[in-house]
C-alpha cells in the first residue's frame, strides 16, 4: 500500500513538473537573427575624377529576440528588440547598434506600441527589394544622419496599426512621443490588398519650430500580382521647408520608380528604374537588376547591379555604377 502511494506520489510530481517545463518552453522568448556578406564594387566620375572602391561589407547583420503573451482572452502583450552588428570586421569596435525596440498590445483591435520602428509612411515603399546595392524612396527623402525616412523619424514613436478592414483595408497612423525634438507631427498610411494587386498610400504630416515650417510629404505605391510576376509603381513629392518665410527650394522633391520582379521556382528575377528632382535643379536616376537564388529554407545567394546618374545645376554630372554578389543565412 505505501508503495503504492509512493509511486502515485512520483507520478504526480513527474507529470507536474513535465507540465511546468512545458509551459516554461512555450513562455520562451523566440531567438533570430541572420549574417549578411557581400562583396561590393563601386565605380564613380564626376567631370574627369574617377572613384573605384572594391570592398568585402557586412550588409546588416542582426540579432533579435521577440516574444508575445496572452495578457487576457483575446488581448496579447508583445515585444521586440533587434541589434545590427558588423560581421566582417572582427577588430572593429562599432558593437551591436540598435535597429528596432518597442512593446506593444494586440488584439481584435489592431495593434498599438511604443519604442522605436519603421513607421507607417513607409509602407508605400514597393520598389525597395535590394539587398546590398539597389533603389528606393530613399533616394527622394531619406535623411541617413536622422534615420527619418519622409523626414519622420523613426525612434520614440506611438504606432497604431488596424485590422484588415473592408474587405482589404488596413490603416495606421505613427506620432512622435514628445512632438519638440521631431520635424514632423504624425504620418498616416494606408494599404487596400487583394490577391490581384494592392494599394498604397503615405502622408508626412510637417510642423512648425523655431522658424522652420518643415514640409509635408506624400507617397503613393501600388502592386499588381500576375502570378509568378509582380509589377510595382510608387511616386513621392515633398513640399518646400521654409525657414524664416523663405522656402528651401533643395527640399521640394519628386521622385518615381519601377519595379519588375519574376519568381521561377527557388529563384527570383528583378528589374527596377528610379527618377527623383528637386526644385534647385537637381535630378537623379538609377536603373536596378537582381538574381536571387534561395539555397535552402535558411540560405539564399544573389547578384544586384546598379548605373545611374546626377546632375546638378552649375556642378559636374556624376555617373555611378555598383555591382555586388553577396549570401545571407538566416535563422
Amino acid at each position: 500500500m505505501k508503495k503504492t502511494l509512493i509511486a502515485s506520489a512520483v507520478a504526480a510530481a513527474t507529470i507536474s513538473s513535465t507540465a511546468f517545463a512545458a509551459d516554461s518552453m512555450a513562455n520562451m522568448p523566440t531567438f533570430y537573427g541572420n549574417i549578411q556578406l557581400a562583396y561590393v564594387h563601386s565605380s564613380s566620375e564626376t567631370g574627369s575624377t574617377e572613384t573605384t572602391t572594391n570592398e568585402f561589407i557586412d550588409n546588416g547583420s542582426t540579432l533579435g529576440v521577440k516574444h508575445e503573451h496572452e495578457i487576457a482572452p483575446g488581448l496579447t502583450g508583445f515585444l521586440k528588440a533587434e541589434w545590427d552588428f558588423d560581421a566582417d570586421d572582427k577588430s572593429g569596435d562599432d558593437g551591436f547598434e540598435l535597429d528596432e525596440a518597442y512593446i506593444g498590445v494586440k488584439g481584435d483591435f489592431g495593434s498599438a506600441q511604443i519604442g522605436s520602428d519603421d513607421t507607417v509612411y513607409e509602407w508605400w515603399d514597393v520598389i525597395d527589394i535590394s539587398e546590398a546595392v539597389g533603389i528606393s524612396g530613399e533616394m527622394a527623402t531619406y535623411n541617413h544622419t536622422s534615420g527619418a525616412f519622409g523626414g519622420v523619424a523613426e525612434g520614440d514613436n506611438f504606432q497604431y496599426v488596424s485590422p484588415v478592414i473592408a474587405g482589404g483595408l488596413t490603416v495606421g497612423v505613427t506620432i512622435p512621443v514628445v512632438n519638440s525634438d521631431k520635424s514632423h507631427a504624425a504620418a498616416l498610411g494606408a494599404k487596400f490588398k487583394t490577391d490581384m494587386f494592392e494599394a498604397i498610400f503615405g502622408y508626412a504630416m510637417g510642423r512648425e519650430e523655431d522658424g522652420v515650417d518643415t514640409g509635408d510629404s506624400i507617397g503613393l505605391g501600388g502592386r499588381v500580382f500576375l502570378g509568378d510576376l509582380t509589377l510595382g509603381l510608387q511616386y513621392e513629392t515633398r513640399s518646400a521647408d521654409s525657414v524664416g518665410g523663405a522656402d528651401v527650394k533643395a527640399s521640394e522633391a519628386d521622385g518615381y520608380g519601377l519595379i519588375a520582379i519574376y519568381a521561377m521556382g527557388a529563384s527570383q528575377f528583378a528589374a527596377g528604374y528610379q527618377a527623383y528632382e528637386n526644385d534647385a535643379d537637381a535630378e537623379a536616376d538609377k536603373f536596378y537588376l537582381q538574381a536571387l537564388h534561395n539555397i535552402s529554407d535558411n540560405m539564399y545567394a544573389y547578384v544586384e547591379y546598379t548605373n545611374g546618374s546626377v546632375e546638378t545645376k552649375g556642378s559636374p554630372d556624376t555617373d555611378t555604377e555598383e555591382f555586388a554578389i553577396g549570401a545571407t543565412y538566416t535563422f
